[in-house]
């Protein structure tokens, strides 16, 4: 039911959600710097590395390598190649484009989960989704602001990012999926370890640049798997402890951190396309959530 959180308990999953927007802007900005010595796939693989290691120690320590047993060890394969596929999607675009274009264009994830939920568990979406749905991919197009044959944002950063958006949305359709058997440490340390594994076999390939293995790359490497696995942490801290219609719409003041990371670390503002074309993202996504809760609403009324 709605509104049975303690209020002091509401509270702190408000303030692990803001942690947890803060942690992922932080992560963009530490996988961009890291553009600048490896290529997206050694960033991914960092990324999940670095949280992988750390997350053992912990199961470790606190003696739970029981939360290893799995049921479904085709589904985490599963999830781990679309997941590291998206994520290497994501350093690409973070590569190419500003902090706040790509971080917009993650927030497509919402509206491809829908498809994805309509087209393969087969649940049924009403016209007000589907016309969210249509909203959000009129507000990437005025993102991208296509005039005189040419895009405002480079196509391939463009495409990256939607790719990013799509298997992030394919990941949370997955879960939905896995979620009846599978703990939440359990799906984290899976994920790292696909993600780890998939990257390190690119690494006779690696794409390495000037210093790549300086100490302030190495700074780096800790600060973007450390802040990747306290953004996990405290994501699913947040949604434990408070509703989800409360603690999701917090995670897009990640956009503010990214324009701001975008001003201070490049100099960078956004132009009036992606502040327009963002905003009309944001609110499709914020409308689909409205939908959900109401609909969870009528289903609790009805069992009542």
């Amino acid at each position: 039911m709605q509104g049975t959180k303690p209020k002091d308990q509401l509270l702190l999953a408000i303030a692990f959600a803001c942690v947890n927007a803060a942690m992922l802007g932080f992560m963009g900005l530490f996988a961009k710097l890291l553009s600048e010595y490896f290529g997206p796939i050694e960033v991914t693989f960092f990324r999940n590395f670095v949280s992988l290691i750390a997350l053992a120690l912990w199961l470790v320590f606190a003696g739970k390598l029981v939360l290893l047993k799995t049921r479904r060890p085709g589904a985490h394969v599963f999830r781990g190649l679309i997941g590291t596929t998206g994520i290497t999607c994501g350093m690409l675009a973070v590569s190419i484009l500003p902090l706040a274009e790509t971080t917009i264009l993650l927030f497509t994830s919402p509206l491809w989960t829908l498809i994805f939920s309509w087209v393969f568990l087969k649940e049924t979406i009403g016209p007000y989704r589907i016309s969210a749905i249509i909203m959000g991919f009129i507000g990437i197009v005025i993102m991208a602001n296509p005039s005189d044959g040419a895009l405002a944002l480079p196509l391939l950063g463009l495409i990256a990012g939607l790719a990013w958006g799509l298997c992030s949305g394919a990941v949370d359709t997955t879960l939905r999926w896995m979620g009846s058997t599978e703990n939440a440490s359990t799906t984290t340390f899976y994920f790292m370890l696909m993600g780890s594994l998939l990257t390190a076999l690119h690494w006779p390939f690696a794409e390495l640049k000037d210093n790549s293995f300086s100490i302030e790359a190495l700074w780096m490497m800790c600060g973007l798997g450390i802040v990747g696995l306290i953004a996990l942490l405290t994501k699913t801290q947040s949604f434990r402890l408070g509703e989800a219609s409360v603690i999701a719409p917090i995670m897009y003041t990640m956009i503010l951190w990214s324009v701001l990371m975008d001003y201070l670390f490049w100099d960078v503002i956004p132009g009036w396309n992606v502040i327009l074309g963002g905003a009309i993202i944001i609110g499709s996504n914020l409308f689909v959530l409205y939908r959900e809760n109401l609909k969870q609403r009528l289903k609790a009324q009805n069992k009542a």
